[in-house]
Order: C-alpha cells, then sequence, then structure tokens
C-alpha cells in the first residue's frame, strides 16, 4: 500500500494548523485506502477569514481524487481542529457507500 500524495494550500509550512490537518487526514486517507482504492492524489485547501484579530476563521476544502470520481468534503469553523476531526469523520464515514463486498450473504438465498 503506497502513501497518497497529500497536499495543503492555503497555509504556510510551518504553521501549527497545516501539521494537524497533515497528519489527522493523511491517517485517515491512510485507513479509507483499504476499501477505497485507486486513490490518486487528496489536496486540501485552506481559506482563512480575520487574520488580523486574535482567531482566525477557516474554511477548508479537501478533495480526493480516485481512478472513478472525486470526492468533496467543506468544513469552516475557528477550530482547526474541529475542521481536522469533522473532515476525516466525513471522508470514512463515505467508507460504507463504496465498499461493495461488506454485505453478508443472505442466509435465505444460501442453496441446501
Amino acid at each position: 500500500m503506497t502513501n497518497v500524495p497529500l497536499y495543503v494550500i492555503g497555509l504556510s509550512s510551518d504553521e501549527p494548523a497545516n501539521e494537524i490537518l497533515s497528519s489527522k487526514f493523511g491517517g485517515s486517507l491512510e485507513k479509507v485506502q483499504q476499501v477505497l482504492s485507486g486513490i490518486i492524489e487528496a489536496k486540501i485547501s485552506v481559506k482563512t477569514q480575520n487574520t488580523e484579530g486574535t482567531r482566525t476563521h477557516y474554511d477548508v476544502t479537501a478533495i480526493v481524487k480516485t481512478s472513478k470520481n472525486q470526492l468533496v468534503y467543506t468544513d469552516s469553523d475557528w477550530d482547526i481542529l474541529k475542521i481536522a476531526d469533522n473532515l476525516c469523520r466525513k471522508l470514512e464515514g463515505d467508507l460504507s457507500k463504496h465498499d461493495d463486498n461488506r454485505q453478508k450473504e443472505s442466509i435465505r438465498k444460501k442453496e441446501f
């Protein structure tokens, strides 16, 4: 299993928020890779607002490109940790939609 290239756009590389997003979303990508094969790359773009105040508002869009389609997740909040958790939850929540082999064989359809 290879690591999926993950790009964070809109934050400087020495910013703590960049590290948080990269590590959390990267971990989720590794988890979903077992079910959702064919992931080509993932990109997280961050737009910040109200940076001159004491708090910064983040608008984050995560795009996961697969060989079949493109998955897009968005979230916005004041807390970058909360955003990272929500994006991971959305990504991992989509797994059940993509996993076709999970249904157990019906007992009634078995031939005796």
